[in-house]
């Protein structure tokens, strides 16, 4: 699963040896150091996701619907725009968001 949020882009896949737990990823550190004691994060050089958490589903579950309830935005590229943090993923996210527009129009001639 992707989540691209106003605090960074993250890839969250399940753990190959522990079904009950999964890793959320990130190509940059701050994206896990802003949901993330720095302590937790596990550096990976050869991954294409460097930067790892190892966590339980239930835990990742409440992190995200904990940012899901803060939701306090109608307009999430605005958003982005506005948080020092991370407005350099802006273009990255209009690229996202124009390619997944590609597809729909694509979809719809089919």
């Amino acid at each position: 699963m992707w989540i691209a949020s106003t605090s960074g882009f993250y890839s969250i896949v399940q753990h190959r040896d522990f079904p009950d737990q999964v890793l959320i990823r990130a190509r940059v550190k701050k994206d896990l150091e802003s949901i993330f004691d720095p302590s937790r994060i596990v550096f990976t050089p050869d991954g294409d996701y460097q930067y790892r958490v190892f966590l339980n589903k239930a835990e990742a579950g409440k992190i995200f619907l904990d940012k899901m309830m803060k939701i306090d935005y109608s307009n999430f590229k605005n958003h982005v725009a506005q948080n020092p943090e991370q407005r350099d993923k802006l273009d990255a996210y209009h690229e996202i968001w124009r390619v997944m527009w590609d597809y729909s129009t694509n979809q719809q001639k089919l």
